[in-house]
């Protein structure tokens, strides 16, 4: 505490503490000097006045309060009179020394405090940055604090507006995290289930639990990303559509340590996508009755000449000759009707089905049309197996594609339908039938063909509703198929390529290394070979 007040007087002219240091030398002497004892060491109290002096005055009070020092002990307590002690050179000598010593232990230990309160003043202005840094950091940690709160608030209000959760499933502790909305969406409050894989199973539709078991186990075992469709059942019974979606983490080791994903509710989706389909349904029936209503038609106009002619026939045998001839043409139009009834009175469960049979029924309704704009048809099957599945879905995703042929070739041309035992392009491991609808049409470019698969969207612009190829897309998936188109609008060598794969048994494909290079490759060969031929 003494370091302030020296820098204070330090503040003083030399003169004034020159002037001070000879004060603390007679203080010196004299307390010497009155103390009988201390009279055979005159240098006891001088010397540390000395060092004192340097330190709190400066070298000004210290040379000062030194030269007073002899001069005092010289005059009293060394007992010469009047003069100094310059004969005697042991004095001389222990006086000199007394001086140089002393004034260089002033000035040492004067460097050392000047050297203390600079290192003082720096650990000061280093605790001073330190906190100050600390001020800072708190500061940037309290704004990013209320940033990182702002954005969970605003995630919160964006997850809730677009009934979406977010959950986090790792793999290493075994333990899941859900956000509220997740709770939510399975028609439960938040934190009244416990988090967990098992929960979430007895919550999902029987019907889907065992897939999104399988899927969520090839998830941890191959890395590959998580994207699932299923329902889950509410405490009141209704029925939800949900979608997640989640991403692989992997840990130094390159296993799978961590899924994190989203899961939405797509309910409103799916009846939104459910309405246009019954819509597109809708059409394609009011189509196929024009058709069947076309075809029955000419054999009943037929049935009704021949009755006329039956009563106005005299000749028995005449007459039974017009009743054989309408008899086959009733047997005609009851074939078209028991054959398209084939394929929509059935069950909601798939059924095995022969796709030729299918083909062939929609060939029937398309053949007075066919007839009238002269396109030759051409259908090869080979090696066909049974394929569990819906047959009026079936039948209503050829009645597109054979609609959509007719439609690019209104001057006429070649349709050739092949029939053939394939497998999954995106998993060899399934085993299927392929459908290949080719037509010798206008073709399509490259910028619509990249598009022909999306809702509303059409080359049609007079008669399209741009629905047909979608719902096509929409069944197919619904069957665990694949649907693949190629084109070429190249004159007098035009076409397109359709190809349905749909599985013996329905079951979720998955796509392999390679898999779009064969794809592509059986597409082209298939559309190529059948437009040589066609050119």
């Amino acid at each position: 505490m003494s370091l302030p007040r020296a820098t204070g007087i330090e503040r003083l002219p030399w003169l004034v503490r020159a002037l001070i240091g000879c004060i603390t030398a007679v203080v010196a002497i004299l307390l010497t000097y009155a103390i009988a004892p201390l009279r055979p060491f005159p240098l006891l109290f001088a010397f540390p006045t000395v060092v004192l002096a340097c330190w709190y005055l400066g070298m000004a009070g210290g040379v000062a309060s030194a030269l007073t020092d002899i001069l005092l002990v010289d005059l009293f307590l060394t007992r010469v009179e009047m003069r100094l002690a310059l004969g005697n050179a042991v004095e001389v000598v222990r006086l000199a020394g007394f001086v140089a010593v002393s004034l260089l232990l002033g000035w040492t230990v004067r460097r050392l405090a000047l050297q203390r309160v600079l290192l003082d003043n720096r650990d000061l202005q280093q605790q001073l940055l330190l906190a100050d840094s600390e001020r800072l950091v708190a500061e940037e940690r309290a704004r990013v604090s209320e940033e990182q709160h702002d954005r969970d608030a605003f995630l919160r209000i964006a997850l809730r507006a677009n009934r979406m959760g977010i959950w986090v499933w790792d793999i290493k502790h075994g333990s899941y995290r859900w956000s509220d909305e997740m709770f939510r969406m399975a028609g439960r409050e938040p934190g009244s289930v416990e988090p967990s894989f098992e929960a979430w199973t007895s919550i999902m539709h029987s019907e889907d639990a065992e897939r999104v078991s399988n899927a969520r186990l090839a998830t941890c075992v191959n890395g590959s990303d998580y994207n699932e469709r299923y329902r889950v059942v509410w405490p009141d019974k209704s029925i939800h559509w949900l979608e997640s979606q989640g991403t692989c983490q992997f840990d130094g080791d390159g296993k799978v340590a961590r899924v994190v994903g989203v899961l939405w509710d797509v309910t409103d989706r799916k009846q939104a996508e459910e309405a246009i389909l019954r819509s597109e349904k809708l059409a394609i029936a009011g189509r196929l009755a024009a058709s069947v209503a076309h075809e029955i038609n000419n054999p009943l106009a037929a049935v009704g000449n021949l009755l006329y002619l039956v009563t106005l026939s005299d000749n028995v045998d005449a007459a039974h000759g017009h009743a054989n001839t309408a008899l086959t043409e009733l047997m005609r139009v009851s074939a078209i009707t028991q054959q398209t009834l084939k394929f929509h009175r059935q069950s909601g469960a798939p059924q095995n089905a022969m796709l030729s049979e299918i083909v062939s029924t929609v060939l029937a309704l398309f053949h007075a049309r066919m007839q009238a704009a002269q396109v030759a048809v051409a259908v090869h099957v080979r090696e066909e197996k049974s394929v569990a599945c819906m047959p009026s879905e079936v039948q209503q995703i050829f009645a597109n594609l054979v609609s959509n042929a007719m439609d690019a070739m209104p001057r006429g041309g070649r349709l050739v339908i092949r029939l053939r035992p394939s497998r999954d392009w995106r998993d060899s491991t399934v085993e299927g039938m392929r459908v290949t609808v080719c037509d010798s049409g206008t073709g399509i470019d490259r910028a619509a063909m990249s598009r022909i698969f999306e809702p509303f969207f059409t080359t049609k612009t007079e008669t399209g509703t741009g629905l047909g190829m979608w719902v096509v897309a929409q069944l197919v998936e619904r069957h665990r198929g694949q649907v693949r188109a190629w084109s070429r609008p190249r004159p007098e060598r035009s076409g397109t390529a359709v190809t349905v794969f749909l599985p013996y048994r329905p079951q979720a494909p998955s796509e392999p290394e390679g898999g779009a290079a064969q794809r592509e490759r059986d597409l082209r060969a298939e559309g190529v070979n059948f437009l040589t031929t066609n050119s």
